[in-house]
């Protein structure tokens, strides 16, 4: 018997900043501090993504969260080249993650863009 799992990730430039969620169908519930990896078959599965929290409710799918992707030593950011950010959130989106908020500003890194 599979779990419905509500995940959410984030990929962040220096200048952007995107969520993306997901439905997914997994036979357990990943606990915090372990790592996830999500088909992609246009950029491949090679990012971990860790797990930071879990919300149970009492109805509806359990809500998973992740840390940012590849945030080395807090730096608030997943790729240095704003191009290689766009290749990677369209490659989510053709795997069906959505993201309902779109495209924002990256308001947490502080260096120079």
């Amino acid at each position: 018997m599979n779990v419905d799992i509500d995940f959410s990730i984030w990929l962040a430039s220096k200048t952007k900043w995107a969520h993306l969620t997901k439905l997914i169908s997994m036979p357990v519930v990943p606990r915090v501090g372990e790592y996830v990896k999500f088909r992609n078959a246009q950029m491949g599965d090679y990012f971990g993504w860790k797990v930071s929290s879990i919300t149970y409710r009492e109805c509806g799918p359990i809500e998973v969260l992740t840390e940012l992707l590849d945030d080395i030593d807090g730096r608030r950011y997943s790729f240095e080249e704003e191009q290689e950010f766009d290749e990677y959130f369209n490659s989510y989106l053709v795997e069906g993650w959505r993201c309902e908020r779109g495209i924002g500003p990256n308001s947490q890194y502080r260096g120079e863009p």
